[in-house]
């Protein structure tokens, strides 16, 4: 059986983490639009190797698990960064200028 390290085949969410965009090329919104559409391939994913468990071919247990969990870490990750981009829009409106 072959295990492949994780980090292979999840894709990071910001390309240039670290850097800042002027760096990396994209612009914030180009890096957001990416990141979810690698969020979506994973969700995709998932449920197609699901859907092929169901229907009885050839799809270890394990890997279904795995497939669904990466998918669901990286929604959960999604909404959390969601979650402090809209912390930080209303902090910023709260502000006296």
């Amino acid at each position: 059986m072959r295990i492949d390290a994780i980090s292979q085949s999840i894709q990071p969410i910001a390309t240039g983490a670290g850097a800042p965009t002027e760096q990396t090329g994209q612009s914030f919104g180009q890096t957001i639009k990416e990141a979810l559409s690698g969020v979506n391939k994973l969700q995709t994913n998932a449920d197609d190797v699901a859907a092929r468990f169901a229907q009885g071919d050839a799809v270890e247990i394990h890997q279904a698990m795995i497939e669904m969990q990466k998918a669901s870490t990286a929604l959960q990750f999604t909404i959390q960064v969601r979650n402090k981009i809209i912390e930080a829009y209303q902090e910023i409106m709260r502000m006296q200028v």
